[in-house]
């Protein structure tokens, strides 16, 4: 089972009930189907609670053998069912999200395209549907910054969670984090070439 589609209305989004998914589960369904242009909803859900996490709209720029790129405009709503907001994002980004593997993430971009930081969300392999992807968020992240220096962030939380995850997960979460950081040292797709450092990004 999978989490059903929620409403697009943040209101109502809690009103979804997600069922169970396989632990050992990995790349699922037809990336490929997607067209360039098309819109997409991206959902980051919660493990055990089968909650909604957050999520943001996107458009299909690419679609490859394996992954699909999205983007996000200047001044795209992110909603966080978490904290209850809804942020205003003042910068554009992209996202890659890649069959079977246990992260996704690309470039925040100014309004001229260069970029201001990178970042990666680790989490169960996507689930792609029709007009969605979504995934469970497995807590740790890596932020990278224009010159590719990384920094990898929310361990606590991480640690916290440990013991709620399917020990398959655990293992897969701290290995991508190591091929998230090989990833951007190798400055593969779709990491640009480096850029100078800046500051790091204000994020809820």
């Amino acid at each position: 089972m999978r989490p059903k589609a929620a409403q697009k209305c943040v209101g109502d989004a809690q009103e979804a009930r997600p069922g169970a998914i396989a632990v050992n589960s990995g790349a699922v369904d037809d990336w490929q189907s997607y067209r360039i242009g098309e819109p997409l909803r991206l959902e980051f859900w919660k493990y055990p609670e089968q909650r909604l996490h957050y999520w943001w709209e996107a458009q299909v720029t690419e679609v490859r053998d394996s992954a699909v790129l999205v983007h996000m405009p200047l001044g795209f709503e992110f909603h966080h069912e978490s904290k209850g907001k809804v942020v205003r994002v003042e910068h554009q980004a992209q996202v890659a999200f890649f069959a079977g593997r246990w992260y996704s993430g690309g470039p925040d971009l100014d309004a001229q395209g260069k970029v201001l930081e990178y970042y990666w969300n680790i989490q169960t392999p996507a689930h792609f549907e029709p007009e969605r992807i979504w995934q469970y968020d497995l807590e740790l992240d890596v932020r990278c910054k224009a010159d590719h220096i990384c920094q990898v962030i929310d361990q606590e939380e991480f640690a916290v969670k440990v013991g709620l995850y399917p020990p398959q997960w655990v293992q897969a979460a701290t290995r991508a984090v190591e091929e998230v950081q090989l990833h951007m040292k190798e400055g593969r797709w779709p990491v640009l070439p480096k850029g100078e450092e800046g500051a790091w990004l204000e994020r809820i």
